[in-house]
């Protein structure tokens, strides 16, 4: 059946009518994790001390902000302005808000020398998950160490498969290698997220597949490599 001209100019006004669509919905979901961002990572970001004091009740710039301290009017302080928002006490709905805001607490720690108990000032929920921040932080360590490791679970960490095992698994490689003490590394939690959301993004290296779909089919040396890179590069295996 031959497609008319009027027909052809019509599927292409229903493809750019589509792309339309999902480009506002793409636009919808990038504003709505921005504002989530904001909410929750903002505070952290520009360097709230637990000491600061806030307007006392009534004051007409609101109960409980923060002031630029004593004597300021609340537009000055450090630097002539005043954070417009209180920090984020409440612990964030999703398990990605929560990571990302502990990723980093984890890197301003490292970063300034702050303590923890500092820092869970601003929000009294990361206290609960200091092991996960104290872990994020661990230097890189040997193979051997990482493996050692794998027989003794701590909090803050993940047993990590260094072949991933559901791929594997669904390849044909028995449980008894893909939970063998050779594949099995301890890591830090935040890192092991961080190690799982590698394997699904595409990346160069690998002809712009994810590297999960480039070890797909492949043997069990390529994709031991590919997994000691994948440590290497989140700063969990030294190089």
């Amino acid at each position: 059946m031959q497609i008319t001209e009027l027909e052809t100019q019509r599927l292409s006004a229903l493809r750019r009518i589509a792309s339309g669509t999902l480009r506002l919905k793409w636009l919808r979901d990038a504003t709505r994790f921005e504002r989530a961002a904001c909410r929750y990572g903002l505070a952290l970001k520009a360097g709230f001390k637990q000491d600061q004091p806030r307007f006392p009740k009534g004051a007409p710039n609101g109960p409980g902000r923060w002031s630029g301290g004593p004597g300021t009017s609340g537009s000055g302080g450090a630097g002539g302005k005043a954070p417009s928002e209180e920090p984020p006490e409440e612990k964030p709905p999703t398990s990605r808000e929560r990571t990302s805001i502990l990723k980093e607490v984890a890197r301003r720690i490292q970063r300034t020398g702050e303590t923890i108990v500092a820092v869970a000032k601003m929000g009294t929920w990361i206290v609960t998950y200091s092991a996960h921040i104290n872990a994020y932080n661990d230097p890189p360590k040997s193979l051997e160490e990482l493996q050692r490791g794998a027989s003794t679970p701590a909090a803050g960490y993940d047993i990590h498969h260094i072949v991933e095992q559901t791929p594997a698994e669904r390849d044909g490689f028995s449980r008894d290698v893909i939970d063998g003490p050779d594949n099995l590394v301890r890591v830090p939690r935040l890192k092991h997220q961080e190690i799982n959301g590698w394997y699904q993004r595409p990346n160069a290296d690998y002809g712009w597949q994810t590297p999960r779909e480039y070890l797909s089919g492949r043997n069990w040396e390529v994709r031991r490599s590919v997994g000691l890179q994948a440590l290497k590069i989140h700063g969990v295996l030294k190089p």
